[in-house]
Parts: structure tokens; sequence; C-alpha cells
């Protein structure tokens, strides 16, 4: 689980709390920009279903956006799963990077809430047009207020299959070389220790090199 006081420590923590390597290039998240994007995805899915223990699918890669997704879900309540599955009647939210996943969705189900979500590392907004009865991820979650704006966040849990591995205090990064990964930065954060990411396929040895970290 991961604790919404994690919060405290990423506003205060002006270096990297995550940086993430994939084939796009690298992106660094400072502690205070981290902590933005959590508390605006926790205050979306309170505002949109807050005191329902909301389900939340999310059918997304291993991505930056896919860890703040099911960090902030969880700080607000949300039973989060990673799913590929095509029943989504135990949901209240959907969140896809797939357009044509999207359209079926909310057409089977206009109750469910339906979001398109662009994985581009820098994405402002969905790139493309939107099926009827789905909202763009983006500009739902980046209109939310830039810090937690409801009482009673709750320790955020991990989705079902996603190990939590035990780590030793220190001061180094943590690095996580491909998935599973939400469990060991969730890990770094709870001991105040930032988190590297990098995805398979890449040189590992020099990303740690340039990360100083042999």
């Amino acid at each position: 689980m991961l604790d919404p006081n994690v919060l405290t420590w990423m506003e205060s923590t002006p270096s990297a709390v995550l940086t993430w390597y994939s084939q796009s290039g690298r992106l660094e998240f400072t502690g205070p920009v981290m902590a933005r994007w959590l508390a605006k995805t926790a205050n979306y899915v309170d505002e949109v279903l807050g005191g329902e223990q909301p389900g939340v699918a999310l059918a997304l890669p291993a991505s930056w956006r896919t860890l703040v997704w099911v960090t902030g879900a969880g700080l607000a309540g949300g039973d989060v799963s990673i799913t590929a599955e095509s029943d989504l009647s135990s949901f209240d939210i959907f969140v896809t990077s797939n357009e044509d996943e999207a359209r079926a969705a909310a057409a089977d189900d206009p109750g469910l809430i339906v979001l398109l979500q662009d994985l581009g590392m820098m994405a402002l907004e969905w790139s493309g047009d939107l099926p009827d009865g789905v909202s763009d991820a983006i500009a739902e979650v980046g209109s939310q207020p830039d810090g937690l704006a409801f009482a009673g966040a709750v320790p955020a849990r991990l989705p079902q299959g996603e190990p939590s591995p035990s780590l030793e205090a220190g001061n180094q990064p943590v690095v996580v070389c491909g998935e599973p990964y939400i469990g060991s930065i969730w890990e770094a954060w709870c001991l105040q220790r930032p988190a590297i990411w990098i995805q398979p396929g890449l040189d590992t040895d020099t990303i740690m090199a340039q990360e100083n970290l042999v």
C-alpha cells in the first residue's frame, strides 16, 4: 500500500522522485510535479464517484501515466485493476489508450465513465476526435486542483497480481527494469527514495552511468 502522507514528502522534495526511461526518451518528475499529478487524479476520481469505492479499470501498458492512475485513483479509495477484459460491468471508470475499445465500452454501457488516455510523453490532450460518450483523460484530470481537495484520502492498494517487494532504506535511487513496476516504485517512495524505471530493450548500463549509479 501507499500512504497518502507520501504526498507530503513529494511536495517538499525539489529533486526527482521518478525518472522514466522509454523508447521515447527520458522524463523526470520532481516531487512537487508528481504530487500534483497524483492529487489531480485522486481529485477527479473523488469528484465523479467520491465515497463509493469505485472500480477503476485500466487498459493501459506500462507507462508513467498508468502509474499515476493506479496511485491517484487508489488514494481516492478506488479499487484499481489493470485489465484487458471486455466485461466491464463491475467497473465505474474505464481508461484506455485504444479509441475502438473506448467507443465500444461507451456504447455497451452508457453509465460507465470512459476516458481516452493519450500516452505521449508530453501530451496535453487526446490527439484525435473523441467518440460519443468518451472524455479526454488528460483534460478531465488536468482541470482538477493541484492539491488534495477532499478529506479522507486512504492508502492506495496495488492492483491484483502486482507484487510488493521489500526494499532496504537508503538514499540511492531504486532502479526498476520493465514489469512489474508499480509495487517497486511505491516501496521506493515509502522509503523516501527516488525511483528510476527503464523500459526493456534500452541500454541499462549506459543509463546507469548517466544517472551516476556505477
